[in-house]
C-alpha cells in the first residue's frame, strides 16, 4: 500500500518538475516524471505525502519531501482523469533548492484541462558560454534564484485535439558570476551588468496526441507547437519571442517491444535573456550532456529509443540522438552536430501504472548518469 500510494503521488508530482530539456527556465530538477493518465487509479480524493530521493549529473542527490492533493472534478465519470495539486522542496548536494507548487485539473468529460506551476529556485550551475562550439575547458560556476509562474488552460476542440492559451512570469535574482568570465565576454542578456530582471509574456499551443497512454505508450503519437510573445508593453524587460515543437512517434514491434522516436525545435527571436535561451543537453534530450552544455537562441535535436523486456519486472532501453544549438536558422548543418549514444535499464515500479524507474547511462561529451522516475519521453 505504501508503495502504491508513493508511486500514485509521483505520477504527478511532475506537473511541476521534469521540464529540465523542454523548459528549463521553470524547472531545473528533474528529479520527478511529467503528468501521466491515471485513469485507472481511483477516485477518492487524499492527500498524499511522501520522501524523495533521486540521481542525475546535473544535480546530484535530490533529497525532499512533498505532498499532492488528488482528486477528480466529477465521480460520475469512469473515463475523467485524476486531477493533482502537487507541492513540495527539493534540495540537492550542489545546494540546488527547489519549492514549487502546481496543478492538472482535468473537468468534468475533459472539455477544459487547466495546468499551472509556481516555483522557487536558488540553483549554482554551469557555464561554458554562448554558442555551439564552446570548449570544455570555458566550464565557470554561477549562482541565480527565481520565481517562476505559467498558468495555461487548454479546451478540447476535437478527439485527440486541444486548443490552449496561457500566460508565463519569470522573475531573476541574485545573480552571481565569475568577474572577466563568460558571461562578461558574451555579455548575455540578462546577467552582465544585472542583478535581477523579470519578463512576462503570453502563449498559445495547439496539441494533437493519439498516443495510447500518455506516459509509457507502444502506439500513437504526440505533436505540440507553442508559440510565446514576450513585450515590453506586458511588463516585460525583454522583447522577444519563442516557437518550440515536439513531435514523438510510438511504434510496437512486437508486445512490449517499442520503438520511438522524438524531434524537438526550440526557436527563439528578439532579445533574449540567458534563461529563455534553448540549451543542449539533460536527462531528456541528448543525455550524455550536462543540461545546458550548449546554448543559444535555437536547439533542434532528434533521438530514438529501443525499448524492451528482459526478466520480471525488469526491462532494458538502447537510445541515441543528434543535436545542435544556433544563434539563427542558417547556422544548422551537419558538421555542426553533437551525437550522444547510451543505455540502461528499466525497472517497473508499478506495472498497474505503467511506471518505470530509469537507469540511464550515456555517453556525450562524457559519460553521464541518471536514475530517474518516468521515461525520457
Amino acid at each position: 500500500m505504501v508503495v502504491r500510494c508513493f508511486v500514485t503521488f509521483c505520477l504527478f508530482l511532475g506537473s511541476w518538475a521534469g521540464f529540465a530539456q523542454e523548459d528549463e527556465k521553470s524547472t531545473e530538477i528533474s528529479a520527478l516524471p511529467k503528468s501521466i493518465d491515471s485513469t485507472h487509479i481511483g477516485y477518492k480524493n487524499k492527500l498524499l505525502v511522501f520522501p524523495i530521493v533521486a540521481l542525475s549529473t546535473e544535480t546530484s542527490w535530490v533529497f525532499g519531501i512533498a505532498n499532492a492533493y488528488v482528486f477528480k472534478t466529477s465521480k460520475k465519470d469512469p473515463t475523467l482523469r485524476t486531477s493533482t495539486m502537487p507541492s513540495g522542496i527539493l534540495y540537492t548536494l550542489k545546494d540546488q533548492i527547489l519549492i514549487a507548487l502546481g496543478a492538472n485539473i482535468f473537468l468534468p468529460r475533459e472539455k477544459y484541462i487547466i495546468r499551472f506551476e509556481n516555483t522557487f529556485s536558488k540553483f549554482p550551475d554551469k557555464f561554458w558560454g554562448i554558442g555551439n562550439n564552446t570548449p570544455s575547458s570555458a566550464e565557470e560556476s554561477y549562482t541565480i534564484s527565481q520565481f517562476y509562474i505559467n498558468p495555461a488552460i487548454s479546451r478540447k476542440i476535437r478527439r485527440n485535439l486541444f486548443l490552449g492559451v496561457g500566460i508565463e512570469y519569470q522573475s531573476v535574482f541574485n545573480i552571481k558570476y565569475k568577474a572577466g568570465g563568460n558571461f562578461e565576454k558574451d555579455q548575455v542578456l540578462g546577467i552582465y551588468n544585472r542583478e535581477e530582471y523579470s519578463v512576462f509574456g503570453m502563449s498559445a499551443l495547439i496539441t494533437f496526441d493519439s498516443r495510447n497512454h500518455a506516459y509509457t505508450p507502444n502506439h500513437g503519437s504526440l505533436f505540440r507547437v507553442k508559440f510565446s510573445d514576450f513585450n515590453k508593453n506586458l511588463a516585460s524587460d525583454y522583447n522577444f519571442h519563442l516557437f518550440d515543437v515536439d513531435i514523438r512517434k510510438f511504434f510496437q514491434l512486437k508486445p512490449q517491444n517499442i520503438l520511438a522516436f522524438q524531434y524537438y525545435g526550440m526557436f527563439t527571436f528578439g532579445d533574449v535573456p540567458y534563461r529563455h535561451l534553448a540549451l543542449l543537453g539533460g536527462n531528456a534530450m541528448m543525455r550524455g550532456y550536462y543540461g545546458g552544455r550548449y546554448r543559444d537562441k535555437m536547439f533542434m535535436g532528434l533521438q530514438a529509443e529501443y525499448r524492451f523486456p528482459v526478466y520480471w519486472r525488469f526491462g532494458a532501453a538502447t537510445f541515441a540522438s543528434a543535436g545542435q544549438v544556433a544563434d539563427n536558422g542558417t547556422q544548422f548543418n551537419f558538421s555542426g552536430l553533437h551525437y550522444a549514444v547510451g543505455g540502461g535499464i528499466r525497472f517497473s515500479v508499478l506495472p498497474r501504472e505503467n511506471l518505470n524507474l530509469r537507469f540511464d547511462v550515456a555517453y556525450g561529451d562524457k559519460v553521464n548518469y541518471y536514475v530517474v522516475l518516468a521515461e525520457s519521453f
